[in-house]
């Protein structure tokens, strides 16, 4: 007959063992601090355990109860284990790294705490940029309306005058009210070329993009000469032409600024304002982990990536049927695809769902005039 095998044997602790009676106390720990209950039996196995740990006797028995005693623990503190255990507690050794040299960072701090102050620093100054840009638009936008009601008021002044000149009276009213109309267009005009020269400076701040050709229409204005590369006789651009230029280009930045780049920051910015939020929960249940960082850094990207879409399609969903969302300006939609991805998952389908019926509806509609 095979003999038993002794229980009693001593054993020498492996770095696994004496890492995971580490982490069994953390976990003793927390639940005594929650006032979460764990059996005398398993406390006294991890008590036990380090004493024997620490004076080298481990048996075979000592080994099994810890690790019972080790599962115990995790199932009786779950949603928390040792992984957000240890990211919300504070380190023992003073930060080093790249970052931590350069700022001269000595204070210990949680990884929850520096994932905290990261992202929160990061979200701050892309909100800086998104309103910075958002003003730049803002204003850009203003110039354009004022150009427009400004132009379309001009065509109406000039129309009300051309038929005051048709009518064969020397009415007092009727002169009086030609007289009211040019003094009007001349305010016009003027108001127009300041907002021209407002547009203008307004894309200063893009130079070397948009306002170097503006530059350029203009000395040809300024010197009354022909481009070089011009044919014979060719006249050198006036000051309509100039204003054409600018209008133009001021109009495709706008598309740029409005179409691309502050959905790209709003969905961005939704993206952030959701880690955050996750943040602060899992940092009250205390169920942050070193694995929610990648989790939340592909949550940013995905967010930008939304913004970004919602910017591209915003014309096919804006004219399709789509309920609430027409009520919403682009931007609000960058921000709630950026903080939701799962609603830009759902806008996308809704889009597909209404372009496949669209295309069905068509199908069927031949083959129904092909059958009569």
């Amino acid at each position: 007959m095979e003999k038993k095998k002794d229980t009693g044997t001593k054993l020498k602790s492996s770095q696994l063992l004496r890492e995971s009676l580490l982490d069994a106390e953390k976990l003793l720990a927390h639940a005594a601090e929650y006032g979460i209950r764990i059996s005398e039996k398993h406390i006294k196995a991890i008590v036990d355990a380090k004493a024997k740990e620490q004076l080298g006797n481990w048996t075979e028995q000592d080994e099994v109860d810890l690790w019972i005693a080790f599962q115990t623990l995790s199932k009786a503190v779950h949603p928390v284990t040792i992984d957000s255990i240890r990211a919300s507690s504070i380190p023992a050794e003073p930060p080093t790294g790249l970052w931590a040299t350069i700022f001269r960072i000595k204070k210990k701090r949680s990884l929850v705490k520096r994932s905290v102050n990261w992202y929160s620093s990061i979200a701050l100054f892309s909100m800086v940029g998104m309103l910075i840009l958002q003003i730049y638009a803002l204003q850009g936008t203003k110039y354009l309306a004022n150009l427009e009601s400004g132009n379309a008021r001009m065509v109406e002044i000039e129309t009300r005058i051309q038929q005051l000149a048709l009518v064969p009276s020397d009415e007092r009213t009727l002169m009086m009210e030609q007289s009211h109309l040019e003094n009007e267009i001349i305010q016009k005009i003027q108001e127009v070329e300041s907002n021209v020269e407002l547009l203008s400076n307004w894309l200063d701040l893009t130079y070397n993009i948009w306002s170097k050709a503006t530059e350029e229409v203009g000395k040809a204005v300024q010197d009354k000469r022909d481009f070089d590369d011009g044919p014979p006789g060719f006249a050198a651009p006036n000051n309509t032409t100039q204003n054409i230029v600018v209008i133009q280009q001021g109009k495709s930045l706008l598309i740029i600024l409005n179409q691309y780049i502050l959905p790209l920051l709003y969905g961005l910015l939704g993206g952030f304002a959701f880690v955050l939020r996750s943040i602060a929960t899992e940092t009250k249940s205390m169920t942050y982990t070193a694995v929610s960082n990648i989790k939340y850094g592909l949550r940013i990207h995905l967010g930008a990536l939304a913004g970004l879409v919602i910017g591209f399609l915003w014309g096919d969903i804006s004219s399709s049927q789509l309920g609430m969302i027409q009520s919403f300006s682009p931007l609000a939609v960058a921000f709630i695809a950026g903080y939701s991805v799962e609603f830009m998952f759902k806008l996308v389908d809704s889009l597909i769902g209404s372009t496949e019926k669209k295309v069905t509806g068509g199908d069927s509609t031949e083959g129904t005039n092909k059958a009569d």
